[in-house]
């Protein structure tokens, strides 16, 4: 064995415990049942290949590509009780739940320095206005009045174009309370704070390419600053900085009713304690996910459920196609990548010329007369930050036309040496099958939410 071997077979081991997050068992959905036909995880209930292929992986979701103008609306819950429960000055109060809609759109496609390397991303603006009925508020000279808490939320998100993970946000939630007092609307101003944070490394929730079985662990430094608050709702006064420890599995994929979401992925995030932060269904019709419950949306307890209504996919002018042969390699190897760059009608576009980006290397392409470029590149051999018992690394290769803000986007796995991808398959398969038997426990696990 060559010691360039030994050396991944090392890393390997040191992976090992990762490896029992494979063995976690879907938790019971916060979802009614009636929207979802489960599919045993490792039978590949719902798999888009075939049987010969599932011997080896069972796919769920390719990684996705998206454009400007790209919608997503949803139905909104929000259980605000924990604003109410952990305010000394609302411990009176009762609270409903909060109804509503929400808008999600890409708004730009750009650059950002994540961790000194020139990085594209996505800005996303997720918007909703949500109410719900209250009793016993305290308003001031009037006293405790029923009425409405209304709660409007803008959240803006720079996902990494490559695999999606959370880079940086913008949170901002104003609750106000209205009530009609002596045929006399009366609006309390409960609180308006704007949450800015960021993650390093970002927070990756996909690990693309989706499969059943699959696992991955992140370790990520989130930093936080508050603006605003009340004297009813306070925020931090300082920045504050967490080490956040999170596992994230798929056990199963599962059936939407909305059109094209047949074969959903659920992916369950959970934090070191191995307790529940969040869920959702990822539907590769959509590019996006079909339903998400977060125990946590905003102020530290204000959890929600999402489902979604409506996909309105945007055109844009030039449209880029990214190929990787193999899209599959050891490391240290040169892999040909292929960009085309056609316009809205499929016509290939001669001279367009941008940059494709893997990890920290940045290269230029411009496309001939068949409106494609071909560009050899070498993988390198990094471990991502999150490895799984299948990949030493999944990276997204980028090619984008910035002037013209779109993007092409290919996702490129590296192996490792050809021992270790023996040994990764090898725990996979054993890790499936644990799966299969441990998920006869599962009904006897319940999430503590209100739904």
């Amino acid at each position: 064995m060559a010691s360039g071997d030994h050396g991944v077979v090392l890393a390997f081991l040191l992976l090992l415990p990762m490896l029992g997050s494979s063995l976690l068992v879907a938790p019971e959905s916060p979802f009614p049942a009636l929207w979802f036909a489960e599919g045993d995880g490792a039978d590949g209930a719902g798999s888009n290949e075939s049987s010969e292929n599932q011997t080896m992986r069972n796919w769920t979701a390719e990684m996705p590509t998206w454009n400007i103008g790209d919608a997503w609306s949803y139905d909104v819950v929000l259980d605000a009780v924990a604003l109410v429960e952990e305010t000394a000055e609302l411990e009176d109060a009762e609270l409903d739940f909060l109804y509503g809609s929400a808008l999600m759109e890409v708004t730009a496609i750009g650059e950002v320095e994540v961790d000194g390397v020139t990085t594209p991303v996505y800005t996303v603006v997720t918007s909703g206005t949500f109410i719900g009925a209250g009793r016993d508020f305290p308003a001031p000279f009037i006293g405790t009045v029923d009425g409405n808490l209304i709660a409007e939320f803008t959240l803006t998100e720079r996902l990494r174009v490559s695999d999606l993970a959370l880079v940086s946000y913008d949170k901002r939630l104003v609750f106000t309370f209205e009530a009609i007092v002596a045929f006399v609307t009366q609006t309390v101003d409960i609180s308006d704070s704007t949450e800015s944070s960021t993650y390093n490394p970002p927070m990756e929730f996909y690990d693309f390419p989706l499969a059943l079985d699959d696992s991955w662990n992140i370790v990520t430094n989130h930093t936080s600053e508050y603006v605003g608050g009340s004297d009813l709702v306070s925020v931090p006064a300082e920045p504050e900085s967490f080490i956040e420890e999170r596992t994230f599995f798929i056990n199963r994929t599962l059936e939407s009713p909305f059109s094209g979401c047949e074969n959903s992925t659920e992916i369950w995030m959970v934090d070191n304690k191995g307790e529940e932060e969040e869920l959702r269904v990822w539907c590769n019709a959509v590019n996006q996910y079909s339903h998400r419950w977060t125990n946590d949306i905003a102020l530290g307890g204000v959890n929600a459920t999402m489902v979604l209504t409506a996909y309105a996919p945007a055109s844009a002018s030039h449209m880029i196609s990214v190929s990787i042969e193999p899209n599959r390699s050891a490391l240290n190897s040169e892999v040909t990548v292929n960009i085309t760059v056609t316009d809205s009608s499929g016509n290939p576009i001669t001279g367009a010329s941008g940059y494709l980006y893997h990890r920290t290397t940045t290269m230029v392409f411009t496309t001939g007369a068949n409106g494609s470029d071909t560009i050899l590149l070498n993988v390198g051999n990094s471990m991502d930050d999150t490895p799984t018992a299948e990949d030493w690394a999944t990276d997204g290769v980028v090619a984008i036309l910035l002037a013209d803000q779109v993007v092409g986007v290919a996702t490129l796995t590296l192996e490792g040496s050809s021992i270790g991808g023996v040994l990764r398959i090898d725990a996979a398969e054993k890790a499936g099958k644990a799966t299969l038997i441990m998920t006869a426990f599962a009904s006897s696990f319940e999430l503590a939410v209100r739904y």
